[in-house]
């Protein structure tokens, strides 16, 4: 006897919707609140990026490269969490 009743794909969609309207924060005033990037740094460290392994970049290029590492991390993060609370409120 199962003790939980599968919900239909209706269903499931409805209350994901529900859950996310509760879960309402803006990237841009909850946690950039009017900062901005300092371009002229990197935006990881060497030990994580890995930038300095690459012998043909010039020291701008490795710091883009960086810049482009932590900006994809970012993204990543971000798409785990919507993930997470996807299939936290299902």
């Amino acid at each position: 006897m199962d003790a939980i009743t599968p919900l239909d794909e209706h269903d499931r969609y409805a209350r994901c919707i529900q859950s996310s309207k509760k879960l309402r924060w803006d990237i841009n005033k909850d946690v950039i609140r009017d900062r901005s990037f300092d371009t002229a740094t990197k935006f990881l460290p060497d030990s994580l990026s890995l930038a300095d392994g690459f012998t043909t970049l010039s020291a701008s290029e490795k710091r883009f490269a960086s810049q482009i590492q932590g900006r994809t991390y970012a993204n990543i993060f971000g798409l785990v969490e919507r993930f997470i609370n996807a299939k936290v409120s299902s």
